[in-house]
């Protein structure tokens, strides 16, 4: 998923029912320190959190203070973001800048409903780069409480899954992968050059039938051209396929399928951690295989298959009062000058009802925005600043929408079932039953508005 760790901060009070964090830990190769000093370490200070950050540079450098630790060192380190709590765990693994708003992140959660045993490898991760490589004292300690945290954690309720968390200290990547043959094997768009050793072991050990390079559909034709010929120059030959918006875009997944099973490994974007191990002097790498599913062909963003023209026409309408539509990935967008985006985003959602099931409008304007999710006869409204709440409706006719929620500057209390505030609290169960019946959750929803990235 396109994530940040920002994002996962933003989003740790929703998610906890406001339980405090008690530790936020940051590894990355790329480490923007302005950035990491704007915006994650005030947002994790401000949950309550100690932070940690281990990250790379030319010269080796660390820092402690009373609320943080910092350590730069002269080695490539692995891209994870770890959150612990009391009852709470998300750990984040990653490829690219940790202080990057827009990267793909394998995320993995736990909580009172269970941990994922596949955590106690990461925490014996942490334990063994603090006693066995060379870090300065106050971040190998910060290392060991954080092991001694997650332990802890993970044992009061274990659930199996089938995630691993694998890494290169003792071993390469690679040993984690199965002996193949496999039917296909996919590369996710390496952006330039690739380390011809690794290819080479890769296929060895898999031995795929057909393999797959995963590129951007944003690419031009001839940067798919230049992928495919370093691939080849590498002794790979493989067919360019384009993968959808939202899924990953990055060269630290590979992807094989044997029969019915897929699996994905998420690392780093350096494959020459595949055959290296950190014992004998390479980067420290750290990754999770876990179940996928084969990504879509790239599409358009367009009005649904089924549309007649109807959006078109409800677009013109209106542009004509000054507003734009767009279409994004199940949600229609509507931004203009409006002062109250309430009853726009009702109007849009009564004159689109008959183009989707559910309708998702999102209406934002220079003041403000709201969000409406309509499946007759229930409606369920968020909006900020103004009425910073979850409202669920029932409407039921005669009324609509637009009857319901069109008139006057406040938010109506007729047909209201059910309010939850504020926003970043885990919503009324009423409103997170209705949300599941539509294969959503509120997390979601507020990611896809913007809200999680914004200061409360």
């Amino acid at each position: 998923m396109s994530v940040s760790p920002l994002t996962l901060l933003n989003e740790w009070s929703a998610r906890t029912n406001e339980a405090p964090l008690r530790e936020f830990l940051l590894v990355g190769t790329v480490m923007d320190l302005s950035a990491l000093e704007g915006g994650l370490v005030p947002a994790a200070q401000d949950l309550g959190a100690f932070v940690t950050v281990l990250g790379t540079a030319a010269e080796e450098a660390s820092v402690r203070r009373p609320d943080r630790t910092y350590a730069l060192i002269d080695r490539p380190v692995p891209d994870l973001a770890l959150l612990l709590g009391d009852e709470h765990v998300v750990a984040a693994f990653g490829s690219g800048s940790p202080t990057t708003e827009d990267r793909v992140w394998t995320v993995l959660r736990g909580g009172p409903d269970g941990i994922p045993w596949a955590l106690a490898d990461l925490g014996a991760w942490l334990a063994s780069c603090a006693s066995r490589i060379t870090l300065p004292a106050s971040l190998a300690d910060r290392l060991t409480a954080l092991a001694d945290r997650l332990e802890d954690l993970l044992l009061t309720n274990p659930t199996e899954t089938s995630v691993r968390v694998v890494h290169n200290l003792d071993a390469p990547l690679l040993s984690h992968l199965p002996e193949g043959p496999v039917d296909e094997l996919t590369l996710h768009a390496p952006l330039r050059g690739y380390d011809a050793p690794a290819l080479a072991a890769l296929t060895e050990r898999l031995s795929p039938t057909h393999v797959r390079l995963g590129v951007p559909g944003s690419w031009a034709v001839r940067d798919r051209e230049d992928a495919a010929r370093s691939l080849a120059e590498a002794g790979t030959q493989a067919a360019v396929n384009p993968v959808a918006e939202g899924f990953p875009e990055h060269g630290g997944l590979v992807e094989w399928q044997a029969g019915d099973q897929r699996r994905a490994l998420t690392c780093g974007a350096n494959l020459a951690a595949l055959t290296g191990t950190a014992s004998s002097g390479a980067g420290l790498e750290l990754g999770l295989v876990v179940p996928a599913v084969p990504s879509p062909e790239p599409s358009e963003v367009a009005a649904p298959a089924e549309d007649d023209g109807h959006l078109s026409r409800v677009a013109a309408e209106l542009e004509a009062s000054g507003w734009t539509l767009e279409y994004d990935s199940g949600t229609y967008r509507v931004s203009g000058a409006f002062t109250n985006p309430v009853p726009v985003a009702a109007q849009v959602v009564e004159l689109l009802e008959t183009q989707a099931d559910p309708v998702i409008v999102h209406a934002e304007g220079p003041k403000g925005w709201a969000l409406i999710v309509w499946r007759r006869p229930s409606l369920l409204l968020a909006s900020a600043p103004r009425g910073s709440a979850w409202r669920l409706y029932r409407v039921d006719p005669p009324a609509t929408p637009s009857s319901r929620l069109g008139g006057g500057e406040g938010l109506s209390r007729v047909g209201l079932t059910r309010t939850s505030a504020p926003l970043h609290r885990v919503p009324h169960r009423d409103v997170i039953a209705f949300l599941e019946s539509l294969g959503t959750d509120h997390i979601s929803l507020l990611e896809s508005v913007g809200h999680l990235t914004r200061p409360l």
